[in-house]
């Protein structure tokens, strides 16, 4: 592989998630604050007050770890409060936490009461798109061409982890068994708005070519609700946009694993035993994971960073299709030494394999 392709993570992703080429793994990392701030030391206020900070710090990021892609990459991170603000949700910014929501209803009986949303003008959503803008006129174009950021890029909250937040998990679990019709509604409004929030993100960022959705409900419902309340509402965002790359971003653990094929995403970022999900989802989709992020990434050592990294490209990348990853979202605190230790594993992993680029 030459200098030039080498350079180019965004073709090097497109060749692992296609199975192009099975022989490629890159490290990837879910790059939201209040991990990616606290690793270069800024508070989380000042990161997500102010767009000039936050894109010095995840160009930062990307300098330091160059052959790195970043999810969702460069982007206006307001971590998981931007959608339920365009709900009503009160946001608390407290110190040097992760902003702190209170739900927009109560119970699931106040659904009609949830207006219409116009992601140009609710919440924080028209915050977020005048960063967008800010960034197209303020990114070097090596990071548009390199990694594709930016350019069709889109991330959401998933429109059932969102109907959740709405209303309070407690009150949307017990809404699942006890009001179904009135669930249904309410998923129909979050599908929508989902919708229309990457649609506006699309305005800005160009036809989508590569959409994150997180939304943590899959492994804290059953399957028999994973299938009548999560994989409709959520297929639905995922073929609004047929041509790009979606990936899902899930750490909590699936009981169900071989059941995450009903869903139409092309890269899953996991928690889940690796074996297991290598098993059921290898060849129906790129896997994303799985270095425990607290146990091991936050708590452990170099030592037992590399350990685990190179047990992961282990059973990971038989068969290609496989990014070194988190087991899930990155805790603040974890150590520059630890994230170099996945790096070197990495390293030491194509060694071992006899070739420069994997």
């Amino acid at each position: 592989m030459s200098s030039s392709d080498k350079a180019n993570v965004c073709k090097r992703l497109m060749g692992i998630v296609s199975g192009e080429n099975e022989k490629d793994v890159l490290i990837a990392i879910w790059d939201t604050a209040p991990f990616v701030n606290s690793l270069a030391g800024v508070e989380s206020k000042d990161y997500y007050h102010n767009v000039e900070v936050k894109l010095k710090i995840q160009l930062w990021f990307q300098e330091q770890f160059p052959e790195f892609i970043l999810f969702p990459g460069i982007w206006a991170d307001y971590g998981a409060v931007c959608e339920p603000s365009a709900f009503g949700c009160e946001v608390k910014w407290e110190g040097d936490s992760p902003a702190i929501l209170s739900p927009a209803i109560t119970s699931i009986s106040e659904i009609m009461s949830l207006r219409a949303i116009d992601p140009l003008k609710a919440g924080l959503l028209p915050k977020a798109l005048e960063e967008y803008r800010w960034l197209w006129k303020n990114v070097d174009q090596k990071y548009i061409d390199d990694y594709g950021y930016l350019d069709g890029i889109a991330a959401s909250f998933g429109p059932v982890e969102l109907a959740a937040v709405l209303i309070g998990y407690e009150s949307f679990y017990r809404s699942l068994w006890k009001d179904g019709p009135a669930t249904h509604t309410l998923l129909k409004i979050t599908t929508d708005f989902v919708i229309s929030w990457l649609k506006a993100q699309e305005d800005t960022n160009g036809p989508l070519k590569r959409i994150a959705i997180a939304d943590h409900i899959p492994g804290q419902i059953s399957l028999e609700h994973f299938r009548e309340y999560f994989v409709p509402y959520t297929n639905q965002v995922l073929e609004a946009f047929p041509k790009a790359t979606k990936i899902y971003h899930n750490e909590f653990p699936l009981k169900y694993i071989s059941s995450l094929t009903e869903i139409k995403a092309d890269i899953f970022h996991f928690g889940t035993d690796i074996i297991e999900t290598k098993k059921c989802l290898g060849d129906k989709m790129t896997l994303m994971g799985n270095i425990h992020p607290v146990n091991i990434l936050w708590n452990g050592s170099p030592e037992d960073v590399e350990r685990e990294a190179l047990y992961c490209l282990e059973k990971g990348t038989p068969g290609g299709r496989f990014l070194l990853s988190s087991g899930g979202g990155l805790s603040p605190g974890t150590s520059m030494e630890n994230m170099r230790a996945m790096e070197m594993a990495l390293n030491n992993f194509r060694k071992s394999e006899g070739t420069s680029i994997r």
